[in-house]
């Protein structure tokens, strides 16, 4: 969202900070950019732990919403997302997680072991009761089955029919900066569907892929060619013309550009020759994938917004306009950025760190010296901002009941 539009937010107090504040008109347009991409190739489905707040939201964009546990669930409920559009994967799935999901009609469940399609097939047999099922192929991590498990699962289909075995789900990790990993994969993949039809006339219906679409967040990285890994997969995909449909399983990619974390300036100094701004935010609220102890500079905004009534409290005798960004917490290792020139910084102005949309909102360790957790706003254009979560205290959590 525009700075000014920011600013002006912040002085009639319809926003404060510490904040993240999610521009659907920003998200919308990309997401249609991605739908403009795929076209009828390739199907879409939000990987909901990305940024739950957004879940509504994108529930009316994509084919499907990704659930990997039994509280994302609990949040498309509340959400009214019907089951219909939910696939339900997570490891260490319970009897009563699968029943729950049953009962409220998600249309897939992924099998992430043998004991998850034991839990499911006696779960529609007890109910006399079926469901379709993506079995999710292992890359050698903790997540999924063994290649020689998902074929005998398959080669005996015939004797579980409550269970349809709509196909195959695999995902390897995130932030993949070169496709030729992803075109591996999309042919491994290929080739085991290939050997189940031979083998076992098995007939692959969805391949449920997660690319790992790298997404830019620092100095010196390419923002402006941020969609050509979906277009070379894309095209890819449409070249292969596969039997089956596919659909890329997407969470960063999606919703990290869409949401601005905003926090203000509540004490500068200058300490050992180098200049520290202390904000009133903090590593508890913004967490940037491969920042590496925040030696690398995402892109950041500055909306002056000096409090003129603390004078010449804070200002720094010195030339040097760089910056080390630190936050609230009792700790050392509190330091947003380490070194970034910001010209001249005062009290009461309010960084604006943009590409915050991605699993900062829930992946940072918020409950940490129970500071307030950050307010949470959705604008759905300049006039119309909504508060999802406003003064909310960590100590009421951090606490006995």
């Amino acid at each position: 969202m525009n700075c000014s539009v920011l600013k002006e937010k912040l002085e009639n107090k319809i926003i404060k900070t510490p904040c993240y504040v999610a521009d659907i008109v920003s998200l919308d347009s990309h997401i249609d950019r991605m739908l403009e991409i795929t076209g009828d190739s390739v199907e879409l489905v939000y990987a909901m732990k990305a940024n739950p707040f957004l879940t509504g939201h994108m529930d009316k964009r994509v084919h499907r919403i990704e659930v990997c546990s039994p509280g994302e669930l609990e949040i498309c409920k509340a959400y009214s997302i019907p089951g219909k559009d939910i696939i339900f994967s997570g490891v260490n799935k319970t009897a009563e997680n699968i029943a729950d999901a049953m009962e409220y009609g998600v249309d897939v469940i992924t099998l992430e072991s043998v004991k998850h399609f034991h839990l499911v097939k006696d779960y529609c047999r007890k109910n006399d009761a079926g469901v379709r099922v993506l079995i999710r192929l292992s890359s050698g991590a903790q997540f999924g089955m063994s290649e020689s498990e998902l074929k005998e699962i398959v080669k005996n289909r015939a004797q579980y029919p409550e269970l349809d075995i709509i196909g195959i789900h695999y995902f390897t990790g995130t932030q993949k900066k070169q496709i030729s990993k992803d075109i591996e994969e999309i042919d491994l993949i290929d080739d085991l569907i290939k050997t189940l039809k031979s083998e076992f006339d098995y007939e692959c219906k969805l391949f449920e892929y997660g690319p790992g679409l790298a997404v830019p967040y620092f100095d010196g990285e390419d923002f402006e060619g941020r969609y050509n890994s979906l277009c070379e997969l894309t095209a890819y995909i449409r070249e292969k013309n596969p039997s089956y449909r596919v659909a890329f399983e997407l969470g960063r990619f999606f919703v990290a550009e869409s949401m601005q974390y905003l926090t203000t300036v509540e004490d500068i100094k200058r300490t050992s020759d180098i200049n520290i701004c202390l904000v009133d935010g903090g590593i508890h609220h913004l967490n940037y994938y491969g920042q590496n102890m925040a030696m690398r500079v995402p892109r950041i905004d500055i909306i002056n917004k000096a409090d003129e009534s603390l004078g010449q409290i804070g200002e720094v005798d010195s030339d040097d306009d760089n910056w080390k960004i630190c936050g609230s917490l009792c700790t050392f290792a509190d330091t947003l950025v380490r070194k970034v020139n910001l010209g001249k910084l005062s009290l009461g102005d309010v960084l604006v760190f943009n590409d915050a949309g991605a699993y900062s909102i829930t992946e940072a360790p918020v409950l940490f010296l129970s500071r307030r957790m950050p307010n949470i706003y959705v604008c759905q254009d300049a006039d119309c901002i909504v508060a999802l979560r406003q003064d909310k205290e960590a100590f009421e959590i951090n606490m006995q009941d």
